[in-house]
């Protein structure tokens, strides 16, 4: 039993400077006991999300894609990841610090939030790069970013103030910018920019956010949300019976600046105390907000009452009960049983593009595209009118 081998690792060193290889195979011991099933589960995940990937490179001449340093540590070897997310209480257990029970509780909250947040990350970036695969089938192209490197990771990209698109497809009649996970804070420095800001902290936010046209920033304080209103918000659900479980939603009261910082403090002092081991001294209480428990499924009207985009739509990767689909709001689109195959994601991008004809368009902005396209044939044409050009 796993148990068994924890309390021969209890207390075993004061410190934990010395720690023997033999104790430190039993990190892995513990996640193969209660993470071994779903080791094998995000394997096949990652394999489907890398199938897809292969493609889309060669369709849309992608150079590479960058990851937080916590999706590409899960895809290179998710067993490895989440025994790297017992260290610190397995440092403590080692010293004495907290008991095997404990130990469990902590450790299989830690792997298991890891596991189910790395998967979430997959199923979301399978579905984008689904999406760009499929339009590229239409001819749509690469256009952001330049150097052909789609980026999945927003960590630190908005300290300048600005929220960019993770990737820009379009063709001669359009083009979409697409947006994962975006409406998050930005940068602030003192207490009149937390308060400007303060709406990114406080806003629901969308798995994606579709808008229709070249947008390299999103933000937007004219209104009464933060960002510019989105054309398309995509919710993606990979979890089994996802949509019988609740969401709990928080209400966020807005901060003044030296609240904000007495809040980190705090936290700061808590966080040392526990690994310290020492006793809390007096600390400032702070007042909480309310929290609203949401049907997960509605949701999606939530996000959709808050954004008014055109449509909201809902990738499920299992099936889901028909009364389901029957209870959703006006507007919204559901498609579910998808699993891994990316064509069942033609309704999606059917919607998308069905307004994209000919007569939908500048004529005049085709015209110069096509101009743009056959340059040297233009001037020649153009010299054959009679019309000199200094180009």
């Amino acid at each position: 039993m796993i148990e068994d081998k924890l309390r021969e690792v209890y207390g075993i060193d004061k410190f934990g400077k010395n720690v023997p290889e033999w104790a430190e195979e039993v990190k892995y011991e513990f996640v193969d006991y209660f993470m071994g099933e779903k080791l094998h589960e995000a394997k096949v995940w990652i394999s489907e999300y890398l199938r897809v990937l292969e493609e889309i490179k060669e369709r849309l001449k992608i150079n590479g894609v960058l990851y937080s340093k916590e999706m590409k540590s899960f895809l290179d070897d998710p067993r490895r990841h989440l025994v790297k997310k017992l260290f610190i209480y397995y440092h403590d257990l080692i010293r004495g610090r907290i008991t095997v029970e404990d130990f469990i509780k902590k450790g299989k909250q830690a792997i298991t939030s890891s596991f189910n947040s790395n998967m979430r990350s997959i199923y979301q970036s399978w579905g984008l790069f689904s999406l760009l695969l499929l339009l590229s089938e239409r001819g749509y192209v690469l256009i952001y970013p330049e150097h052909r490197y789609i980026d999945l990771d927003r960590n630190g990209k908005q300290k300048s103030g600005i929220i960019p698109p993770n990737v820009v497809v379009g063709n001669a009649f359009n083009s979409f910018s697409f947006f994962l996970e975006a409406p998050r804070p930005i940068s602030w420095e003192d207490g009149r920019d937390l308060e400007k800001v303060w709406k990114f902290y406080s806003l629901v936010r969308p798995d994606m956010l579709i808008y229709e046209g070249i947008e390299v920033d999103i933000v937007d304080f004219n209104g009464d949300i933060p960002i510019k209103r989105p054309h398309y918000i995509v919710e993606f659900k990979e979890l089994e019976n996802w949509w019988k479980r609740w969401r709990y939603l928080k209400d966020y009261k807005p901060l003044s600046g030296n609240e904000w910082r007495a809040r980190w403090l705090k936290g700061l002092y808590e966080g040392l105390a526990e690994v310290l081991g020492v006793k809390e001294k007096e600390l400032p209480s702070f007042s909480e907000g309310e929290t609203k428990r949401v049907k997960e499924y509605k949701v999606i009207e939530l996000y959709k009452a808050i954004y008014r985009p055109k449509k909201g739509m809902v990738i499920s990767r299992v099936s889901v009960d028909s009364t389901v689909k029957e209870d959703l709001g006006e507007g919204i689109i559901l498609v579910d049983d998808v699993r891994f195959d990316y064509n069942k994601l033609k309704d999606i991008v059917n919607e998308l593009t069905n307004t994209n004809s000919v007569e939908n368009v500048d004529i005049k902005e085709l015209a110069y595209k096509f101009a743009l396209s056959k340059r040297d044939e233009f001037v020649a044409w153009l010299k054959s009118q009679g019309i000199s050009l200094s180009l």
